[in-house]
């Protein structure tokens, strides 16, 4: 299995590009320059050579006939950098000849020493062609040359101090080297810059695109005006991928707000004559009662799923409409409990307040109970029976919070938020039936309302959903024998 890759930035990508460019043409400049100067080197030397030979071919017989006369000569062309000897080359013998070396008191340390001579010798190649060595820290050139003096054959060795210009060399390499890291830190900092400059467009982009949710598909684009020519194609392409989602969305809206109005009326109908008939079929034997007990519950199912899918068209419209007052969330509980109460098989319960005071929040009274509702159906729903459903009233700081608690399966950390999603189900879900919408319309109508919805573990294993809201006033003192009558715990504990 390959391993996942660290997503690469492009700012830092192009700054590390475009540094390493800097530093690769210094580098390249640094390589250039002790070529060029080699090559300099050795042309010079050659040119030394040609002239220094083509003197010695010009001497007459008369002027080199005695060995002291030769080395007078020797002296005459040498120089405290050039050193010119000669080895006769005898003819018939296998090994060097003698070695004629430059009279005069400049040359006197190679005729006590020859050392350096013989370090010439050994880096002499066979073809006598110019080759550069060090010897004692020192740069030095040397090549041969075969000639013809008074029908005498000779090779005329020479040796070249170039150790001024290469100290001089490695000084201009390392002026280059210090501004090779001089112009890398500026140009470091000129590139930040200018690539924070360049990239401001795609900035700009995705921010637009943070800002466009499922209300604004229809209306938000990005806008070509004054954008780079390279992001044109890209903003082209995205536009019109916005077209395309905004029309569908536009076409998924008015089918589920159209099947929703149209299910509503039918199923009101089945709802309520069931119900008619269970409360006059005196004579209906149990089987039918039972049968007429399910349709009246599915039903009242299928209702409460065709209103919240309405609440979500109505809210991606934006045309959900609140009527938000302050109102005690006590009453609401009590309301609550009495109507569930019959249809949980007794296993609804509702705990005492517990308030040192009666508290009010600012909310949709019949939203709020649908929230509930949703709650507690999922409760009784995904908790094994005959667990109880809880309904507690608490207060976390400046907030009220209504907690409906079960004891089930409970819901894992990793999907606390994603259960909230639309047509999303827990992994504890997969084999109860279910639609998904539910948590989605609570997180809606909750958001709407000023408020949140999330889950946490239940005391005692389970789930606890949570509707918070900011608490806005103390309720007024005609709540008072409701709270002592909350404070008794309707429903047992």
């Amino acid at each position: 299995m390959a391993l996942a890759r660290h997503a690469a930035s492009i700012r830092r990508h192009l700054q590390a590009t475009s540094l390493l460019a800097v530093l690769a043409g210094y580098v390249v400049l640094l390589l250039v320059n002790r070529q060029m100067s080699a090559r300099l080197r050795h042309d010079r030397h050659d040119a030394q050579v040609q002239v220094t030979t083509q003197l010695l071919q010009e001497l007459l017989p008369e002027q080199i006939d005695t060995t002291a006369e030769l080395r007078r000569h020797l002296a005459d062309l040498g120089s405290p950098s050039m050193l010119v000897w000669m080895v006769w080359l005898e003819p018939g013998r296998s090994t060097t000849g003698p070695v004629i070396l430059p009279s005069g008191e400049a040359f006197r340390s190679f005729q006590s020493d020859q050392a350096l001579v013989q370090a010439a010798d050994a880096a002499l190649p066979p073809d006598g062609q110019p080759r550069e060595f060090r010897f004692r820290g020192r740069t030095y050139f040397t090549c041969a040359m075969p000639i013809s003096l008074g029908g005498q054959p000779y090779q005329v060795r020479f040796l070249q101090d170039f150790t001024l210009e290469t100290d001089q060399e490695q000084l201009i390499s390392l002026l280059l080297v210090a501004v090779a890291g001089a112009s890398a830190l500026f140009t470091s900092a000129l590139l930040r810059l200018v690539i924070h400059r360049g990239l401001l467009p795609l900035d700009a982009f995705s921010t637009t695109l943070a800002g466009i949710s499922s209300g604004s598909l229809s209306t938000e684009r990005l806008s070509l005006k004054g954008q780079p020519l390279e992001l044109h194609p890209i903003a082209h392409a995205f536009n019109d991928l916005l077209d395309r989602l905004a029309e569908a969305w536009e076409h998924q809206r008015t089918f589920v707000n159209g099947v929703s109005h149209e299910l509503r009326t039918p199923i009101t109908l089945i709802s309520g004559y069931s119900r008619r008939l269970l409360r006059r079929a005196a004579e209906v034997s149990p089987e039918q009662r039972e049968q007429l007990e399910l349709v009246a519950s599915e039903a009242e199912s299928m209702g409460r799923l065709v209103n919240d899918l309405l609440e979500i068209a109505r809210d991606d419209a934006g045309r959900l409409q609140l009527q938000c007052q302050p109102l005690d969330p006590s009453d609401l509980l009590v309301s609550l409990f009495e109507r569930l109460q019959p249809t949980s098989a007794g296993r609804l319960r509702l705990h005492p307040a517990d308030l040192a005071q009666p508290l009010e929040v600012n909310a949709d009274p019949e939203r709020l109970s649908q929230c509930l509702t949703n709650l507690v159906e999922n409760a009784l729903k995904y908790s094994p029976a005959p667990q109880p459903v809880e309904l507690v009233l608490s207060l976390d700081g400046a907030e009220l919070v209504l907690h409906v608690r079960d004891h089930g399966a409970g819901v894992p950390e990793a999907e606390r938020e994603r259960i909230f999603g639309r047509f999303v189900r827990g992994s504890s879900s997969a084999e109860i039936s279910g639609h998904g919408i539910g948590l989605a319309v609570v997180q809606t109508l909750m958001e709407r309302m000023g408020g949140r919805a999330l889950v946490a573990d239940a005391t005692g294993g389970g789930a606890d959903f949570q509707l918070r809201l900011p608490v806005v006033s103390a309720a007024p003192g005609r709540s008072a024998s409701l709270r002592r009558w909350l404070g008794a715990g309707l429903g047992g504990s």
